[in-house]
């Protein structure tokens, strides 16, 4: 950019899946400290999650996201049309970020996913755009409540404690969705061992990720290795780590009193809630 002259008034267009929208945004974000972007996200993940509310950041030292920035997008233009070329394994990959939106904010939209997942797999147009539209709508409302992420935000978390520390101990080789799918059972596993989440809700969950076409079970990894990533995540406060946990499906709280035994039954767990 700056051997081609590109001014402060020079738009930058992130067209691309969720690695693209964070690393341009974070260029543009940081030349001349600021130059406009715009956001056109293509894949479903990047639509209904990275695009939207403003986190810019690149990985550094195997650690997801450690480097960044809180930058707007003067637009997003979300277009489902750029979507129909998308694997089975990709439109699964954003399934789980509308999933999460679903278990922390709206019970109706985890209905509606339950109703319709297997034509929403199959890419049927118009529920998609419904499908789309919700969860952009419940990311953009959150994040205009708490646009630096010192509360409410938080909640956007749900999924991705453990999540994050399965994609870095996994090398990230596990997709971001598939990892979040995995954080979100263990969640919600430390939520019914904490008798705050119905076991009943908790194998609802897990059937709908399933349907999705994503895991529920954390496959061998080096769990020291998972528990070490977990220590640097951005949401630890005072030394300890707040979890997003679901108290019923569409709501959830914060908590930062969950012990390392919690944590590691949940990972450890293997399907006998069925």
């Amino acid at each position: 950019m700056a051997d081609n002259l590109v001014e402060r008034d020079t738009p930058v267009l992130a067209m691309g899946g969720g690695v693209i929208g964070d690393l341009a945004g974070f260029v543009a974000s940081t030349y001349m400290r600021g130059v406009p972007l715009v956001q056109v996200p293509t894949t479903l993940l990047a639509q209904v999650d990275s695009s939207i509310g403003g986190k810019t950041a690149v990985d550094h030292g195997h650690i997801k996201n450690s480097i960044g920035t809180f930058y707007q997008p003067r637009l997003v233009v979300a277009d489902i049309d750029t979507l129909q070329g998308l694997s089975r394994s990709e439109v699964s990959n954003g399934l789980a970020e509308i999933i999460k939106s679903a278990m922390i904010n709206n019970a109706s939209l985890f209905g509606f996913l339950e109703k319709n997942m297997d034509a929403l797999r199959s890419h049927d147009v118009f529920l998609m755009e419904e499908m789309v539209a919700r969860t952009a709508a419940i990311k953009a409302g959150i994040v205009a409540r708490d646009e630096k992420d010192t509360g409410l935000r938080n909640t956007l978390n749900f999924g991705h404690t453990i999540g994050h520390a399965i994609e870095s101990a996994s090398h990230f080789k596990i997709r971001h969705g598939q990892a979040v799918a995995m954080g979100m059972v263990a969640a919600a596993r430390i939520a019914v061992q904490m008798e705050k989440f119905n076991k009943k809700d908790l194998v609802r969950l897990k059937k709908l990720i399933q349907r999705a076409g994503l895991p529920v079970d954390i496959p061998p990894l080096d769990i020291p290795l998972m528990i070490k990533k977990m220590e640097h995540d951005k949401k630890i406060v005072d030394g300890r780590t707040r979890f997003i946990l679901p108290s019923a499906i569409g709501k959830v709280f914060m908590a930062d009193d969950v012990s390392l035994q919690m944590v590691l039954q949940a990972v450890e767990s293997r399907d006998e809630e069925d």
